[in-house]
């Protein structure tokens, strides 16, 4: 009994690290189990280039065909047909293409979740530092309010006074409110990306993310297009090799009652595609999709540098705002809550002069957390970069 009170319950929230959480999300997550069974499939359907039609047994009686005892002959026969040999290899070409394209928009896949959660992760802990932050101010604001209605009633102040430090307190109470519907909307889409309960970030203070090293020549985007391009020149010349013709092979034997021994026989024949029409239809059919994906990997090329310029760019201007807070806004903020505090002991200034104060040091914090958050949507932008 007493070791049950070790075990937590299943309710019970696990604060985790982003990193911890993504693991979990690519072990969890449903849409990627799905891209990475369809990937397996194609892996399998590899191994069905060598499939051969059926095989054709079967018994013939003809009383025109004799044998030489001038009595017709039971043939018994087994016959099959066969595509032309480089078929075959040229048909797995194909299909190792095709699941090379499944592996590589599998990989996409994984690098989107990992984008996806680290960003709600980000998006999380933003909110929660912001949820603190409002309620330290409504905290303070409740105090006002109660203050100014207890003067009021002690005549030391007048209406309006109370009445604005209520309105005040009940607009940041609001404001607070709002900022806990918002960590509840985050915790519900990081718990959407993830797919299981009870799980969420630790309480710690929002951190600023480093920036990866990326090249966009190994970028997994343009490997997509690459198989993709890989896997239409097979199709290609996958349709070609259907030209060629099938060969046929026929094996029989037989006999009859009088008939001491058996008569064997074979066949060997070609299946010519003289009408070839269709076939050359899909030459050229496929000969276009190459042509259209090698236009799309290099639009693709196009639309990657431009997004990651721009997001570099981006990048820019947010550490130039978190600059000025790390170099002057810190040091401003302190400054104006140290002073806050020994005015307001020594008398120089009111209880309300004191919390618009407070207000300001906080704001000031407020725009660094919004400020730090777009730079940290920003990086994961870059170290995920997908389009």
């Amino acid at each position: 009994i007493i070791l049950l009170w070790f075990i937590p319950s299943q309710g019970q929230t696990v604060a985790l690290s982003a990193e911890e959480i993504v693991s979990i999300a690519l072990e969890n997550n449903a849409q990627l189990k799905a891209t990475a069974l369809k990937t397996e499939e194609s892996k399998t359907r590899v191994g069905s280039a060598f499939n051969f039609d059926k095989t054709s047994v079967y018994y013939h009686f003809d009383e025109n065909n004799i044998a030489i005892n001038n009595e017709p002959l039971k043939v018994f026969g087994i016959a099959q047909d066969f595509r032309f040999p480089t078929v075959y290899f040229s048909d797995k070409k194909v299909k190792t293409a095709n699941y090379n394209v499944n592996q590589s928009y599998y990989q996409i896949k994984v690098e989107a979740l990992k984008h996806d959660v680290f960003l709600a992760c980000s998006q999380l802990s933003y909110a929660k530092n912001k949820a603190k932050a409002y309620q330290y101010l409504d905290s303070l604001y409740q105090q006002f309010a109660k203050a100014s209605r207890r003067r009021f009633e002690l005549g030391e102040t007048n209406y309006l006074e109370m009445i604005s430090a209520k309105s005040k307190q009940k607009l940041l109470e609001t404001t607070y409110k709002q900022a806990l519907q918002e960590v509840l909307l985050a915790q519900e889409q990081l718990s959407k990306l993830v797919q299981k309960d009870s799980i969420t970030i630790a309480d710690n203070p929002l951190e600023k993310l480093e920036l990866n090293t990326i090249t966009l020549e190994d970028h997994i985007g343009l490997s997509l297009y690459e198989n993709t391009n890989l896997y239409y020149k097979a199709l290609n010349q996958k349709e070609k090799q259907n030209l060629l013709p099938d060969i046929t092979a026929e094996y029989f034997q037989g006999s009859n009652s009088t008939l001491n021994t058996s008569l064997k026989g074979y066949q060997l024949g070609l299946k010519i595609p003289i009408l070839f029409f269709g076939n050359a239809s899909k030459i050229k059919a496929s000969k276009r999709a190459l042509e259209s994906a090698e236009a799309e990997e290099a639009d693709y090329k196009i639309r990657l540098q431009s997004k990651y310029k721009v997001l570099l760019s981006t990048l820019k201007q947010h550490e130039e705002a978190l600059s000025y807070y790390e170099e002057q806004g810190r040091q401003l903020a302190k400054e104006i809550l140290k002073t806050a505090e020994r005015t307001f002991k020594e008398g120089d200034i009111d209880f309300f002069q004191y919390i618009q104060s407070i207000e300001t040091a906080t704001s000031i914090e407020l725009t660094y957390l919004e400020n730090l958050n777009s730079y940290n949507q920003t990086i994961i932008a870059i170290n995920y970069l997908i389009l």
